[in-house]
Formats: structure tokens, sequence, C-alpha cells
């Protein structure tokens, strides 16, 4: 059965991204595919990131657990969860996506209000990404 989305799941998804934005950067603690599953369990109540938390501290860690491309990553995952993978154009606020962000392996966003950017973390705390970064995107609920 796929995700269902909270009723309040607008304000759960504001509130877990402004908490977030004073959080540092930590691998395994608060990484980008992390902060998509805290959003996820904000918005559903369920943990996708659950047995990954705390198992890694560095990114060769998160790459011995993701490999080396996210996207593949999180499209198994969102498959598990019920989450269609949809084109990048309908991706809406709350949806899942995989942006280009000039590293090796890509990174995951979550689309924030409206739909053209997404809250993504960077080493150097949160990002707006453009949509014309995503690359896939999958529907939350």
């Amino acid at each position: 059965m796929p995700l269902q989305r909270v009723h309040d799941w607008p304000t759960r998804l504001h509130h877990i991204i402004d908490s977030s934005r004073s959080l540092p950067f930590a691998w395994g603690h608060f990484d980008c595919a992390l902060n998509v599953c805290n959003c996820i369990r904000a918005m559903t109540g369920t943990d996708p990131g659950a047995s990954y938390r705390g198992t890694y501290s560095d990114e060769a860690g998160a790459i011995a657990i993701y490999g080396s491309d996210l996207g593949v990553f999180a499209a198994g995952i969102c498959a598990s969860l019920g989450c269609p993978e949809v084109g990048v154009n309908f991706a809406r606020r709350g949806d899942v996506v995989f942006i280009d962000n000039n590293t090796a392996h890509g990174a995951l966003a979550i689309v924030g209000n409206g739909s053209r950017f997404a809250v993504c973390v960077w080493t150097s705390g949160l990002l707006l990404v453009r949509s014309h970064r995503w690359r896939r995107a999958w529907r939350v609920g």
C-alpha cells in the first residue's frame, strides 16, 4: 500500500524544514538522504531511514549503504514504499527529487513550497535547488 500523507502534512513539512536550518551536516545523522527521510517521516509517519541512521559516519560509509548513485537507491526505496516515479515537471510539494549537484553521486532533496525549488542538505547547510537541476522525482502520498 502506498504511503499516505497525514492531514496536517504541510504544517509538519514546514516545521521539519524550518527546524533543520540550524543543524550542522553530519554523515549518518543529517545528510541529504536522511533529511529526505526526516521529511517523509514528518508527512507520513513512516521512516524509510530508520535502519540507516547512525550506521555510517563518512562519505565512504554512505556509499557502502546507498551505492554510487543516489538516484538508483532512491528509486528502490520509493518503489518499496509505493511512491511512484513521476516526471520532474510534475513533482509537487513534499515529493522526493534526485538532483544533479555536480558530484559523482548526486543528492536527494524534498520539494518545498511551490514546485520550483527543492530543499537539500549540503555540507554548508540547507540549500534551495532550482527545478532545472532535478533529474528524477517520486510522488510521496
